[in-house]
């Protein structure tokens, strides 16, 4: 058991230092690009950081194990939502909500992210539904292109000239993919060996510790944005992937093999405390365009409590 705790910790430090790899390499290239911190997040790196839920999703796919892979999923976006949201503001003392666009999309993406769980009610995820996750996945994609100001707000923290080449921030931004994408990858290995020594069901272990996994990189994206002060970049990390996770991830799984479900008790209990946490969110975020670090405490307890409820009832 030794051996995998040292492997966990290992990989868990090259994560921390891989995500200040990409907080650093987004930065300039949205300098060099002319679009927001939350644009440049939200489709670069929440795509990225959603590669270790992708390949999790496909391997349990071909091997015939989908609450492994679903579990994955909603654990996933629950862990976005509540924990690395929820820590980013607590550390940051609080967060400004940027724009009515931004706004908007929070309501659009919290519509995504039950989409999943509405087809999935039936008991399966169909390939038909697959495709109707990747046609949602484009048309927001598609719709936020059309979004100018979302996309041509600049970031003004150091003037351009100061900034690495970006043949640079390139080189940065695949060399802490890389990086990013082998330590996750590293720690859901060893936490899976860890965890093994008990015994859960694939739904609950998919929910819980392989969700917690796949989601480090956003977290630790989260915290480094927030010590590097680009609180904005965290937020729409977190809110991507969870966009990129209910539809194209899931689509795709689909598409390659139907998921079936089973509506268990742990099932019910992630759908509703998703719920509750896309609610909460939506609240705060429009109820004054600041999201306090009280209600980031809130957050963290919801999780806290989703835990309580999957280990203890």
């Amino acid at each position: 058991m030794s051996f995998y705790i040292i492997i966990f910790i290992a990989a868990l430090f090259v994560l921390a230092r891989s995500s200040g790899f990409l907080v650093r390499s987004l930065t300039g290239l949205a300098r060099f690009f002319k679009i927001s911190e939350y644009a440049v997040a939200f489709i670069f790196m929440s795509m990225t950081t959603s590669i270790p839920e992708l390949f999790v999703g496909l391997s349990s796919a071909m091997n015939d194990i989908p609450e492994f892979s679903l579990g994955n999923i909603f654990g996933a976006n629950l862990i976005n939502i509540t924990l690395v949201i929820g820590l980013v503001v607590f550390l940051r003392k609080g967060l400004q909500v940027e724009s009515k666009i931004s706004k908007r999309n929070f309501w659009i993406i919290s519509g995504l992210a039950f989409l999943p769980l509405f087809l999935a009610s039936d008991g399966t995820v169909s390939r038909g539904d697959g495709a109707v996750l990747l046609l949602a996945f484009l048309f927001y994609i598609l719709r936020l292109r059309k979004e100018k100001e979302y996309f041509t707000k600049t970031v003004n923290h150091m003037p351009a000239k100061k900034l690495l080449g970006v043949f640079r921030h390139f080189i940065r931004f695949f060399a802490g993919i890389g990086l990013l994408v082998l330590s996750s990858y590293t720690i859901v290995w060893a936490g899976q060996n860890l965890v093994n020594m008990t015994s859960l069901s694939a739904l609950s272990f998919g929910i819980i510790f392989v969700a917690i996994g796949t989601t480090l990189p956003e977290l630790a994206f989260g915290i480094r944005a927030r010590m590097m002060n680009h609180g904005s970049m965290a937020i729409g990390n977190s809110l991507g992937s969870v966009a990129f996770n209910s539809t194209l991830i899931i689509g795709i799984v689909s598409l390659i093999n139907p998921i079936q479900i089973s509506i268990s008790f742990s099932f019910i209990i992630v759908a509703l405390f998703l719920f509750l946490a896309l609610l909460l969110f939506n609240v705060f975020a429009f109820s004054k365009s600041f999201i306090s670090r009280k209600e980031g405490i809130v957050l963290l307890l919801v999780y806290a409590l989703f835990l309580a409820f999957q280990f203890l009832v």
